[in-house]
Order: C-alpha cells, then sequence, then structure tokens
C-alpha cells in the first residue's frame, strides 16, 4: 500500500528501463550471434527472449509516461491503472517468448543437431548470466521504491533468464564432456522457467487489477491514526480503492460518542484525514456511527449480544456502531462476519431470532458487514 508518494518515482521507473533497453540490447545481439554460429536454439531463443525483455522495458517506459497524465473530466482519478495494463502487456510478451521457445526445442529434440561452441563463446554467455543478475537487482530495487508491477515482472523475467542461461551453458559443457546434445532439452527447461515466469507476473497484476484486501500493516497504521483524534475511535469498514501505484482513495466508518458535537466531530475526521493522507497517500472519507457504549449497561448488553451471535455462526468476527434506543427498546449495531458465510438471509433470521429470544423486551436493527479489512 502506498507510504505517501516517492517524488523521484518517475526519475526511477525511467532510468532503470533505459537502462535496462541498453544492456538487453547487447545481450539479445550477442546471444543470437553465438547461437547462429554455434547452431545452439537454446542461445539463440535466449538472445529473442533478450530482444522481448527490450520490448518489455519500453512497454514499461510508456506506460509510466502515460500513466502521469493529469486527471480530466472523464477520467478525474487520472490514469495511474495504466501501469497495471503496461505490466500486464509485459507478462504476454514474457509468455510469447516461453511458447515460442517451447515449440522450438521440441523440434531441436525431434531433430537434434550438433553445436559448434568455442570456449571463448561460453565465457561471453557467462557474462550476460551476470549481466541479468545486475539487472534482476536492479530491478527488484527500483520496484520496492516504485511499487511498480511492470518492474516487479522485469526483475523476475531478469532471473529466470538469469537461470535458463545457466541451463544452457550447462547443457555446452556436459556435449564438451560427453557425446550428447543437450540443446533442444536445454531449450525445452529454459521455456518452462519463462512460462512459469509469464504466469506468475499475469496473476500478479490481474490480482492488483481486480482488487486486492489492504494490507494488515496499513490497516493498523490507520485504526492508529484515528485514535489519535478523539471522539473519533475505531475504524471500520476499511476500504482502499487503487488507482495506481502513486493514488488511493478509501473510506472508514468511525465511532463517536452520541453526546459529541457535531463541530469536534469534524475538526477531528479532517486532522485524521490529513495525517493518513500524509503517511499513507491515501485520501480517506468518513462515515460515523454514534454509540452509546459509555453507558456500563450498553457496555454489558454488548458482550452478551456479540455472545449470542457467536452461538449462531462461527464466521462471526466481531461487532460495532451498537447503539440502545433506550426511550423505544431498540438495539442498532452492525456485525461484521468472514466469507465463510456463504446463507446471509438464513443468518439474519437465526440471529434475530436468538436475540429476540435472549432479549425479549428489544428489537433489532442490524447490518451484516463482510470483512473487508
Amino acid at each position: 500500500m502506498l507510504k505517501g508518494k516517492n517524488p523521484d518515482r518517475d526519475k526511477i521507473i525511467r532510468e532503470t528501463s533505459l537502462l535496462s533497453i541498453v544492456l538487453n540490447s547487447i545481450m539479445a545481439a550477442v546471444k543470437i550471434i553465438i547461437g547462429l554460429i554455434s547452431g545452439s536454439v537454446a542461445i539463440v531463443s535466449d538472445g529473442i527472449n533478450n530482444a522481448g525483455d527490450i520490448l518489455s522495458s519500453f512497454v514499461t517506459m510508456l506506460g509510466n509516461i502515460l500513466a502521469k497524465r493529469r486527471p480530466t473530466h472523464s477520467h478525474p482519478l487520472g490514469f495511474g491503472r495504466i501501469e497495471y495494463l503496461s505490466a500486464l502487456i509485459v507478462s504476454f510478451i514474457i509468455l510469447f517468448a516461453g511458447f515460442e521457445l517451447l515449440s522450438s526445442s521440441i523440434s531441436k529434440i525431434i531433430e537434434p543437431t550438433m553445436m559448434d561452441m568455442s570456449q571463448m563463446m561460453v565465457l561471453i554467455i557467462i557474462i550476460t548470466i551476470f549481466m541479468k543478475l545486475f539487472l534482476w537487482r536492479m530491478n527488484s530495487k527500483a520496484a520496492v521504491k516504485t511499487d511498480s508491477d511492470a518492474l516487479k515482472a522485469s526483475a523476475t523475467d531478469s532471473l529466470i533468464d538469469a537461470l535458463s542461461s545457466s541451463v544452457t551453458v550447462l547443457a555446452v559443457i556436459i556435449s564438451y564432456i560427453a557425446p550428447v546434445n543437450l540443446d533442444g532439452w536445454a531449450g525445452l527447461v529454459v521455456s518452462l522457467f519463462i512460462l512459469y515466469s509469464g504466469i506468475k507476473n499475469i496473476l500478479i497484476t490481474v490480482s492488483s487489477i481486480v482488487g486486492e484486501r489492504p494490507e494488515k500493516s496499513t490497516v493498523n497504521e490507520i485504526r492508529a491514526i484515528i485514535n489519535r483524534h478523539p471522539p473519533l475511535h475505531g475504524g471500520y469498514d476499511i476500504q482502499i480503492h487503487s488507482y495506481g501505484p502513486t493514488r488511493a482513495v478509501g473510506t472508514c466508518n468511525v465511532e463517536v460518542p452520541s453526546d459529541a458535537k457535531g463541530e469536534e466531530i469534524f475538526d477531528a475526521m479532517t486532522e485524521a484525514q490529513i495525517e493518513i493522507m500524509d503517511e499513507l497517500g491515501i485520501y480517506f472519507t468518513f462515515g460515523m456511527y454514534a454509540v452509546n457504549d459509555i453507558n456500563p449497561t450498553v457496555r454489558l448488553m454488548k458482550k452478551e449480544v456479540l455472545k449470542v451471535l457467536k452461538n449462531v455462526s462461527p464466521s462471526v468476527i466481531g461487532m460495532h456502531a451498537f447503539h440502545v434506543h433506550f426511550n423505544d427498546s431498540r438495539v442498532h449495531f452492525d456485525v461484521v462476519v468472514d466469507f465463510n458465510l456463504k446463507d446471509i438471509s438464513d443468518f439474519r433470521k437465526k440471529a434475530t431470532e436468538a436475540l429476540e429470544k435472549e432479549f425479549p423486551t428489544y428489537s433489532f436493527q442490524f447490518n451484516i458487514d463482510p470483512d473487508y479489512a
């Protein structure tokens, strides 16, 4: 989750992508030339994969440029989600390279041809492995600093490339020792590495696009900030919606004493909103529950009501917004349930019956909230 905007984010992404383009261009050219001279399909395919990495870095850089566009009337929350789309494109490029290598490797297994690679060529390939490890480390660090899914995908791809090139070199070394041609099989192993990388990155990016549960540490920080601004208390039904790595909005409900003044509540909400934005980079809006659980009778009743609800279903996690209206014997609250609860209507019916049996002089009104955070 966001930790405030990194002022150098765009610069980091741009410089990382440009350096990746330069190094991958060198490696692609070297590997394709060596592969063609030696007759190694694995090395040629590895070089083509590096050429695909050039396109991936270009897509990452272009996605970052487009995502920086200012909000418009039709897109008031900006274009930050374009970065998720660029990460998805990078993942599909990786996947395509994997399928191409898989096909050529199977052909080489069916119709093998001997390789002719000098020790100097092997040494050059080993050097490119260290270059890929450097790119993996560089992209990983940049991804952490910028929270860029596209850079994360590039980092994973670089590590997979280093491993796959190692397999290719191992196959060449074995061919020196024994009269066996493992080039096709090495290419097959490399293709499986690449396919795994592409599928994994697609799943990670799609998860970001679909929307993910907020991290527990982020939720705890939000609640800590809220509780620093009385009369606000709690922090419930927290939902955070990401519009790219640098823009997020959130909603949250808080409890306030039923006798608190409106101006006091407003000031506290404003201060909490500013602090959350400064520390976490999330623009929050608040909903409010008026509670009277400072009353000992209400506190005791709240405890007993929660006990009844947990007896009705093990899916009950907690409860908030508890308010007893003594003038008409009415109780209002929200009950939080986990996602294992399938039949909401059945739970509501059984919970109402159990509560009215336990407290026959009261009526109950309650909302059933999923465990959002």
